[in-house]
């Protein structure tokens, strides 16, 4: 009933990787390709290869990047590469010295790059790998990972055929954009003539942990409360979930031990982490411990942050997972605010953290015989959603 939040959680399902989803996906389609189109406003591609939902965002977020890449070089490299793939025939094989050339040309006059320098090789090799985990290409002979210590290794690829698809398709000119900026406005201007609230309320409450109240959005607010019902009814028969109108902002939340809900919250440890800290967090509001203010949101100081963080691993760090639990406090705590900021769950100002209505919503416990495994010696358990 849920197939849609498959496609959510994933950059596309190709019949290559996971054929069995790919053809339940291709035979719900029905069921949810007029959601993707009049409430979302994105396309639904499906063809003999691939199903992908392009997923425009209704403003880029940190968190929206490849999460692989370090540096503006690996984009840029990213982009070369699907121009050199879509030159090709499907199943054509190609070796890395003749892509490493034809990016060196790609690039000349926009970012020129320079194989004997090591970073350079490096941000090729991130590219490389992320390409072959989407499915870009493959490697039938050698390892990409050995082009970052020398650069005379060779790796022979195979073009899948899916860099075609990898592209958003925008439906009209993008040549005047320039900037991230320039992408948000050109969306909400050629959008306001018919769908542009509904798209941004929908894309809003499916990729992020909730849509906040403020001037700027007023009118996001009426037509959530205006049409609650059908937004209620459409988003519980699609996806499942429950929306929650409050008077600081609207939520999609899922039923507890619902792990296969959206984007956030995701599988990693520091996921888990962050569910425990804002159970707590809530814990200790409810109390008084950290004033409310009117709108929900409350101010924290870092000093404060950084013991609730430490209180919080002294109970439940063995469940975290090995590279959490070695962080010493300070950088912990770094983490875990830069992930919850990404994630609109605070706001770093200062010296003090503005905590967001959600992290009294998203919010996890360890099963209730947690203590008791971890005497006997299991640990990195999964949550218990909330």
């Amino acid at each position: 009933m849920y197939e849609f939040r498959e496609l959510l959680n994933r950059f596309w399902v190709t019949k290559e990787a996971d054929k069995e989803l790919y053809f339940t996906l291709r035979r719900a389609a029905p069921e949810y390709r007029k959601f993707a189109r009049e409430q979302l406003g994105w396309n639904l591609i499906i063809d003999e290869k691939a199903i992908k939902l392009e997923k425009v965002p209704p403003k880029a977020m940190s968190w929206m990047g490849i999460e692989s890449f370090m540096e503006e070089l690996d984009y840029c490299l990213l982009c070369a590469l699907l121009l050199f793939l879509a030159d090709l025939d499907d199943g054509e094989q190609f070796l890395l010295s003749t892509l490493t050339e034809s990016l060196e040309t790609f690039l000349r006059e926009v970012r020129p790059v320079d194989w004997t320098r090591f970073p350079h090789r490096k941000s090729l090799v991130r590219v490389l790998q992320y390409a072959q985990e989407i499915g870009l290409l493959l490697v039938f002979d050698g390892d990409s990972g050995g082009f970052g210590s020398d650069q005379e290794q060779e790796v022979l690829y195979e073009n899948t055929g899916l860099s075609r698809r990898f592209p958003v398709h925008f439906g009209r000119d993008i040549l005047s954009c320039r900037t991230v900026e320039d992408f948000e406005n050109f969306e909400g201007a050629e959008a306001e003539r018919g769908w542009q609230r509904v798209h941004r309320v929908y894309r809003q409450l499916v990729l992020s942990p909730g849509l906040y109240w403020s001037a700027e959005n007023s009118s996001d607010y009426e037509y959530i409360k205006n049409q609650r019902r059908r937004v209620g009814k459409t988003l519980e028969d699609v996806l499942g979930g429950e929306l929650q109108i409050n008077k600081n902002g609207a939520y999609l939340l899922f039923e507890q031990n619902d792990r296969s809900a959206l984007t956030y919250p995701e599988g990693k440890a520091i996921t888990d982490a962050v569910l425990i800290l804002c159970a707590q967090l809530r814990e200790q509001i409810a109390a008084g411990i950290y004033p409310r203010g009117n709108d929900d949101l409350v101010w924290i100081s870092r000093r404060e942050f950084l013991h609730e963080v430490e209180q919080c691993r002294s109970r439940y760090g063995e469940g975290w997972g090995k590279a959490l639990r070695d962080l010493n406090l300070d950088r912990l705590c770094e983490e875990l605010t830069s992930y919850m900021s990404a994630w609109s769950l605070l706001e770093e100002q200062g010296d003090s953290l503005l905590l967001y209505p959600a992290v009294g919503k998203w919010i996890g416990a360890y099963p209730a015989d947690y203590q008791k495994k971890n005497r006997e010696g299991r640990t990195d358990e999964p949550l218990e959603d909330a």
